[in-house]
């Protein structure tokens, strides 16, 4: 079996996760086939395994930059609180109680 060479490895980490798997596809399907010299069987087993092995790390890299999106997003909204800073709250009066007669005493001139 032969090692990969230079021009593979370039070619696998210059490929998309897209094209990656359908090259990973192809290959499933010509192994599958069975049709194939070991020889050649093995070589496209080793290429299979790295088009799989690239799928995941795209994956793996999408994944975090996601997560990454979300923290900072999080991190944007959070609110700051800011212990010598009372403004930021406000004083609302006391519930109203309908009940008291006071609310409909009429004291405006008009």
């Amino acid at each position: 079996m032969t090692e990969p060479n230079q021009s593979w490895n370039e070619e696998l980490d210059g490929l998309s996760f897209e094209d990656a798997y359908r090259r990973l596809e192809e290959t499933v399907d010509k192994l599958e086939r069975g049709e194939l010299a070991l020889t050649e069987a093995e070589s496209l087993y080793r290429q299979g395994m790295e088009l799989a092995n690239r799928c995941q790390q795209l994956l793996t890299e999408a994944e975090l930059r996601i997560t990454q999106i979300g923290e900072n997003r999080r991190a944007a909204v959070a609110p700051v609180a800011d212990a010598d800073d009372d403004d930021d709250e406000w004083d609302l009066p006391p519930p109203v109680d309908p009940d008291d007669p006071s609310l409909f005493e009429d004291d405006a001139p008009f």
